[in-house]
């Protein structure tokens, strides 16, 4: 973004050693650059799974109770989702400060409904909702974890909670971590937080948006999910379950002509998408294969 800024330039000129003296003036255009932000949203396309570890980390604090039922509501939708997709998965809970009992586990396809209904209150409830710092220190400490993840399934984690991730680790950091760790196998993340547009009417306090947890789901091409929304459609967010993706949605709203899309590394026509402003969405004409790294780079409005 530039603009132009008339400099009025006076200039003095002595002819000679007389006291005579010309004044001329000019206008000189000078470009000057506002203030911009370059942002990029990309995610990697996935294919349907032949193995899943599913881990919900749930803050399990006082102010969390009353969405227990909901909790086990929405991962009886999970395996029904699951169900389509693979017969291979396991699925575990633990609460976010490993405040024992810290673990509910391991569920897979034979577990009958009433072990899940009951999981979420079969946690300590938490003193901290750390849910970055619980899931690192649970895979590098916990007994249980090295019994549920299985080296070749796909992990997917969902962070469920009404108050923003309070460890010192940055979403950054942490999804480094995730892609280091388990860069063998697919990942997704689901984040079911507090949302800056929220519908929960309680919210009164800043620290109750989930911004980190919103910040991890961007690294996957996607935004957090309201935890006063309706949580039957809580699990469309996880790209293992809807499967390969032709559109990606924006984090910002971006200066509309400055987007440009990349798949793979290479530049794509603009004839082969569309920016749908409703939706804040960059939708493709095709879905990339399986594997390729889909990108939108664009400029944040600014206003």
């Amino acid at each position: 973004m530039l603009f132009k800024k008339a400099i009025f330039l006076t200039l003095t000129l002595m002819v000679a050693c007389s006291a005579d003296y010309g004044v001329t003036t000019r206008v000189v255009e000078v470009e000057e650059f506002l203030p911009t932000e370059i942002h990029v949203d990309s995610f990697i396309q996935p294919s349907k799974p032949e193995q899943v570890d599913v881990l919900v980390l749930l803050d399990t604090s006082c102010s969390m109770s009353n969405d227990y039922n909901q909790v086990s509501d929405g991962v009886e939708l999970l395996r029904n989702d699951l169900d389509s997709v693979t017969n291979d998965y396991n699925i575990a809970f633990i609460n976010t400060s490993l405040r024992e009992p810290y673990f509910a586990g391991i569920y897979d396809r034979n577990t009958p409904t009433i072990d899940f209904i009951i999981a979420p209150w079969s946690l300590a409830g938490d003193a901290t909702e750390a849910g970055f710092l619980a899931l690192y220190n649970f895979y590098t400490s916990m007994p249980e974890a090295e019994e549920f993840f299985r080296e070749t399934a796909d992990k997917l984690f969902i962070f469920i909670s009404d108050e923003d991730e309070q460890s010192q680790i940055t979403a950054g950091a942490f999804e480094e971590w995730l892609r280091i760790e388990f860069g063998g196998t697919q990942r997704d993340v689901v984040s079911i937080v507090t949302m800056p547009d929220s519908d929960c009417t309680q919210t009164s306090w800043l620290s109750d948006v989930g911004y980190k947890y919103i910040d991890l789901a961007s690294y996957y091409g996607k935004s957090g999910l309201d935890i006063c929304s309706d949580w039957d459609k809580w699990l469309s967010n996880s790209t293992f379950l809807i499967g390969p993706l032709n559109y990606i949605d924006l984090t910002y709203t971006p200066i509309v002509d400055s987007i440009k899309i990349y798949v793979d590394r290479i530049e794509i026509d603009k004839s082969k998408w569309k920016y749908k402003e409703s939706k804040n969405r960059v939708k493709l004409s095709y879905k990339p294969d399986a594997g390729l790294l889909i990108e939108a780079i664009y400029v944040k409005d600014m206003e």
